[in-house]
């Protein structure tokens, strides 16, 4: 059985579309940056980041949709500055624009809510722009110490210009929609809570890393199961025994190819990171299965739809 136009069903399914929900993402961004514009203490710059902006974006299965913006401040040194005292002129600036603003280590996120539940928010990652150009996130939690706060460098444009940047055209879509299973892989079968799960950036980085395009004859003719095995191969084959303070387990390392190139999985602990290895052999049985019987079965356990 041809499994092809199950993917892009599943793909159809799943992806975010350009004139739904993004259009309502668009409209609630817009009207953040509004708000922030009559009432913060310096003029900035926005621009848009992460999958919204990479074209990676699915919908939710919980239905709380989001979308991230960089707010660049130009300070010439950043370092001068407190990242938090900066942070919170953007904090303050929104707080009312809601009734669910929330300050994160990493960003301000404003929650638009919909009968009580959560629907869609904005994440404003706050930068400070020193004199050579490079942003620096402002990090730390409100009222954070000196030694829970600072200024890193980052450069978000570069990894969004980066990532997929090897395929062009109809490759990059292939690229693309391949990220959007794993996402919807990870949505189904991690909790949301805490570190549990590999965030979308690492699993976005891992696939840039190990995708290649496959496709076949003329006209060419795409296999999205054989792109999807070989990116889920790749992940499993680049777990690697290590020691660390809490003992011997496998890691998987998904260094960002851009500043500051933290690796992104990072905050996992062992426990993490093992039940992580025990769900990506897992997925990797299921994609086997499907392209050995050309069954949708497997592929119903990876997403919990039907295809």
């Amino acid at each position: 059985m041809d499994l092809q136009p199950k993917f892009r069903t599943f793909h159809q399914t799943i992806n975010l579309g350009r004139y739904d929900a993004e259009a309502t993402l668009r409209e609630k961004r817009d009207r953040v940056l509004s708000t922030l514009r009559q009432n913060c203490k310096y003029k900035f710059e926005p621009f848009n980041q992460g999958s919204y902006e990479m074209g990676t974006g699915i919908k939710p299965v919980a239905g709380d949709y989001d979308i991230d913006v960089g707010i660049v401040i130009n300070l010439d040194e950043p370092a001068r500055f407190n990242p938090v005292t900066i942070k919170g002129y953007v904090h303050e600036a929104v707080i009312g624009h809601t009734k669910n603003v929330r300050w994160k280590e990493p960003c301000i996120t404003v929650q638009y809510q919909q009968g009580g539940e959560p629907v869609y928010h904005v994440d404003l990652a706050v930068y400070g722009k020193d004199k050579s150009g490079r942003l620096h996130l402002a990090r730390g939690k409100e009222n954070a110490g000196p030694e829970a706060r600072s200024w890193e460098l980052a450069d978000p444009k570069g990894l969004t210009s980066t990532i997929g940047s090897r395929w062009a055209d109809e490759d990059a879509a292939q690229f693309r929609r391949v990220v959007q299973y794993l996402k919807r892989w990870k949505d189904v079968h991690f909790s949301p809570q805490g570190n549990a799960a590999p965030v979308g950036i690492a699993l976005t980085v891992l696939a840039n890393k190990h995708f290649s395009p496959s496709k076949s004859g003329f006209p060419v003719k795409y296999d999205e199961l054989a792109a999807t095995r070989n990116v889920v191969s790749g992940i499993l084959g680049g777990f690697q025994d290590q020691i660390t303070a809490t003992g011997r387990a496998p890691r998987l390392v998904a260094q960002a190819p851009v500043a500051p190139h933290t690796d992104t999985l990072a905050g996992m602990t062992n426990q993490q990171m093992t039940e992580l290895k025990s769900r990506v052999d897992k997925l990797k049985g299921w994609l086997d299965e499907a392209a050995r019987t050309g069954s949708t079965a497997p592929l119903r356990q990876v997403s919990q739809l039907a295809l």
